[in-house]
């Protein structure tokens, strides 16, 4: 094996790693939007709906790294950076008004 095979490989893995952690991320959503009724279920839905979309997008990337497609990583890179971002901003506009 070579370094840059170890590399790649290196780097599905982790794609895999943020996959699983935004689909986890988008259940807790969703339970949060299942337990208070009291809440608006927007925010929760909107969160975990893009939180799905964080995990679809790098199972997607991991995939195409293990099939040895490395060209163009760049902008998986900035739709998971905004998506996070995005996620987060939810969330703490849903604690803020919601206290």
């Amino acid at each position: 094996m070579s370094a840059s095979t170890l590399a790649a490989e290196r780097t599905a893995l982790s794609w895999r790693r943020t996959s699983l952690a935004t689909a986890g991320c988008a259940m807790i959503f969703v339970h949060e939007m299942t337990t208070d009724s009291r809440r608006t279920v927007v925010l929760p839905l909107v969160a975990a709906v893009v939180a799905l979309i964080l995990a679809a997008l790098a199972w997607y990337r991991g995939r195409s790294l293990d099939r040895g497609q490395t060209s163009g990583g760049h902008r998986p890179v900035a739709a998971t950076a905004v998506g996070v971002a995005l996620v987060a901003l939810i969330a703490a506009v849903a604690v803020l008004v919601h206290g």
